[in-house]
């Protein structure tokens, strides 16, 4: 039985060094083993028939061949088994990036203002009064005010007019708890009007504060 143990011995060693580089096919190391106990069957038959009878050495190559063949698939499937790389670790979920805050939309309305006046009108103070309630939701909005006449009165008379109705929008806010330096005041006169001055209409939509976001 010394020489079944050197056969089987010498077929893990191909085995091991046909894998070596990685291992091939089960089905390939099958083959070799097939060939290698076959052969050594064959001499093992051989010996213990002490001939060389054909049919000793045929049986004896066929159960090798079988054996080896069995052998060499079960030993190359473990290496291959081995060889395998492991999985690779799932990915770490990625927290979604928080939503950036959606900032208002700042819509101020402009005032009108009778003629030759720069006092707030009590339908002027319902829309102050609303842009007042956006601006508190919005602290860091920054707010031109631009006062404006119509064409009636001179130039100079009607730049010092626009600038009053500016300045006393802004001190409204300030009034209504909003800080003064959030507000530049500055008056147009008559050079920026909306509509024709030839008509009373015109007129009156010329008398006015706009209300601009910087």
């Amino acid at each position: 039985m010394t020489l079944v143990r050197v056969i089987a011995a010498g077929l893990v060693a191909v085995m091991a060094s046909a894998c070596a580089g990685g291992a091939p096919p089960p089905a390939v190391c099958a083959a070799i083993g097939a060939v290698t106990l076959g052969g050594g069957g064959a001499a093992l038959g051989a010996k213990l028939k002490n001939n060389h009878d054909g049919g000793a050495i045929g049986a004896g190559a066929a159960i090798g061949a079988v054996v080896g063949g069995a052998t060499g698939y079960a030993i190359c499937s473990a290496l291959q088994e081995e060889k395998k790389p492991a999985p690779a670790p799932a990915p770490a979920p990625v927290a979604p990036a928080p939503a950036a805050p959606v900032k208002e939309k700042i819509v101020l309305r402009g005032v009108n203002f009778d003629f030759d006046k720069s006092n707030i009108r009590p339908d002027a103070k319902v829309i102050l009064d609303e842009a007042i309630s956006i601006l508190k939701r919005n602290p860091d909005a920054k707010i031109a005010v631009n006062g404006h006449t119509d064409s009636i009165g001179t130039e100079e008379y009607n730049l010092k007019l626009s600038d009053r109705r500016a300045a006393s929008v802004v001190d409204y806010f300030a009034k209504g708890g909003l800080e003064k330096s959030r507000f530049t005041a500055k008056g147009y006169g008559e050079g920026q009007p909306v509509a024709p001055n030839d008509t009373k209409e015109g007129r009156a939509k010329n008398r006015r504060v706009e209300l601009l976001t910087n």
